[in-house]
């Protein structure tokens, strides 16, 4: 069966990030830098199908998000870019730190980060890019709203 089952299935890693970040995905979201293209994409974990989130070691929940980060050269290959983050609730004073996590989907890499969705207020988020080291990092913002069942 598990056999079958890993014939059937691409790495779920890959998986996820293709539904998350794929060009013509609805809550697709890129911006450039360059001739570098960062997408990067916001969900509810409840988003997620139950095996997808048991493999990445994720937990479905309506009080838990995720946000995913693919920064891809001009080419169309992902590139390892170390990032920081923070997600703030707008007109709520404080930061919630991104704690983000490589994820090697056996065809490129991306980054995931978990972040606590308790509102259904605006939320901001502020990712840091270090795209060259041996430069600033380069800052990627966005806002958006979770509409959340209360």
């Amino acid at each position: 069966m598990q056999a079958i089952h890993r014939r059937l299935f691409p790495p779920l890693g890959l998986a996820i990030l293709l539904a998350l970040t794929a060009p013509s995905s609805h809550a697709q979201q890129f911006e450039r830098f360059g001739d570098v293209e960062a997408h990067y994409s916001a969900i509810p974990t409840t988003f997620i199908p139950r095996e997808v989130a048991d493999r990445l070691g994720l937990m479905r929940s309506q009080a838990q998000g995720l946000v995913t980060l693919t920064v891809r050269d001009a080419a169309g290959e992902t590139l390892n870019v170390p990032v920081d983050g923070t997600v703030t609730v707008v007109g709520e004073s404080g930061e919630s730190p991104l704690a983000f996590r490589r994820l090697d989907t056996g065809g490129g890499v991306s980054r995931i980060a978990t972040f606590p969705l308790t509102t259904s207020a605006p939320m901001r988020f502020r990712l840091a890019l270090q795209l060259d080291r041996n430069a600033a990092p380069e800052t990627l913002s966005f806002m958006q709203r979770f509409h959340r069942d209360d």
